[in-house]
């Protein structure tokens, strides 16, 4: 039996590649409220699944990252009352030196 940890590492593990990474998004509702903490310009609350990626992974593959985003989950926190919430840490494998913690919310 796979557990709801078991299953949130599967899935974020889909964002270390971003040939896999659409299969992460499917996932997602599109009602999913993101938090990513910190004082860089990526940081804030985002309420929806498109405004997360435009302002998140769609700025960084256009800029600073050419060859797109590619995070590694360092720490995973799942809620164990609440299978939709998460709370992780990633690193951009890429070189951007991009680490993130985010605090999810993630209908699934």
């Amino acid at each position: 039996m796979t557990t709801i940890r078991d299953d949130r590492i599967a899935l974020f593990a889909k964002l270390q590649d971003p040939a896999t990474q659409q299969q992460f998004w499917d996932r997602v509702a599109n009602d999913v409220d993101w938090t990513v903490e910190g004082t860089h310009p990526l940081a804030g609350r985002y309420h929806d699944k498109a405004q997360f990626i435009d302002a998140t992974f769609a700025r960084l593959a256009g800029q600073a990252v050419p060859d797109g985003v590619k995070l590694e989950v360092t720490h995973l926190y799942v809620d164990g009352h609440h299978d939709r919430r998460a709370s992780l840490h990633l690193k951009d494998q890429g070189g951007s030196g991009l680490r993130q913690r985010l605090l999810l919310g993630v209908p699934l």
